[in-house]
């Protein structure tokens, strides 16, 4: 899975709202279409303003920066972007579920232990 981290770019308009910024119409229509052709999983901005996120549905981080590239808020920077590989560990989404629990905990510090890194203070 590839996210998309969206935030603002160098033409961002600090007085202007998100929805008012130049190339924001025309972005909120390209999401709308590559998500119609089934590339978005979710998508929508952080609620402090500063940014977004898409979660791309897509064959490769190729595709997922072409996609990102694409953008016309992007292209005319009112925003950048930054795409990373996401491994999700939990999911309700696709019925995910980490086996996580004590022992793994023990686990791991006996393998900080060995590295000399642990320092847990109980």
């Amino acid at each position: 899975m590839l996210l998309s981290f969206i935030s603002r770019g160098p033409k961002w308009l600090d007085w202007v709202s998100l929805h008012d910024q130049p190339s924001v119409p025309e972005h909120a229509v390209y999401v709308q279409k590559i998500s119609d052709q089934g590339n978005v999983l979710l998508g929508g901005p952080f609620a402090d303003g500063a940014g977004g996120a898409v979660v791309l549905d897509v064959e490769s981080e190729e595709r997922a920066i072409e996609l990102a590239a694409n953008d016309p808020a992007v292209k005319s920077g009112v925003f950048t972007y930054q795409v990373k590989e996401w491994s999700t560990v939990f999911s309700k989404y696709e019925g995910n579920k980490s086996n996580y629990d004590q022992g793994y905990i023990d686990y791991k510090h006996e393998k900080q232990k060995e590295l000399g890194i642990y320092d847990w203070n109980e």
